[in-house]
């Protein structure tokens, strides 16, 4: 995976966001609640893949955790009919007992629309990174050239248990014509 080994700083750090994303990035709430509200509910989430793995090195040193097997999660975030974000969720074996075994059943409904009701949820600190957006052209169907995405990821802790999840802002391409359908 091309973005595995990105260069991750803490948010308070980083002052090249572009202003047009710096309040979603920064905000410690609900990006699927955000979302819903600045697309009028136009949203949904379409699963590109969700099996056992293991989680690369720098995930596992980010969540502290040696599990040999993670859930990893690989979704698209669509406002108005627009891929807007690309998710990818690392939830450790270890993090799937009782009641968070539920993470396992999410299919398309939202990560974050599910964690964030859950009592007693934490956030740990926030890092951001840049990329490359061509990094995401094998799931759109336009293609970025020199775009550039900016991503968030953060630890939550659910019922104490730490589970990953990073987040890609997709920018505007230069051509968005088609943007909405993905590739098979």
């Amino acid at each position: 995976m091309p973005f595995a080994d990105m260069n991750w700083q803490p948010a308070q750090d980083a002052k090249a966001i572009p202003s047009a994303l710096r309040e979603m990035i920064l905000d410690q709430h609900s990006l699927t609640r955000r979302l819903k509200q600045a697309h009028n509910n136009d949203f949904f989430v379409r699963v590109i893949a969700h099996d056992w793995q293991e989680p690369h090195a720098s995930e596992k040193a980010f969540l502290h955790c040696d599990d040999q097997r993670a859930s990893v999660r690989e979704v698209l975030l669509f406002g108005s009919g627009q891929p807007v974000v690309f998710a990818r969720s690392v939830l450790p074996e270890s993090s799937l007992s009782g009641e968070n075994k539920a993470l396992l059943e999410l299919g398309d409904k939202p990560l974050g629309e599910y964690i964030f009701s859950q009592p007693g949820l934490r956030r740990g600190p926030i890092e951001v990174a840049d990329i490359k957006a061509s990094e995401f052209n094998a799931y759109l169907e336009v293609e970025f050239t020199t775009e550039i995405a900016w991503a968030r990821r953060s630890l939550f802790y659910l019922r104490e248990k730490p589970i990953a999840v990073c987040e890609f802002f997709l920018p505007e391409p230069e051509c968005a014509e088609g943007l909405s359908e993905i590739r098979e």
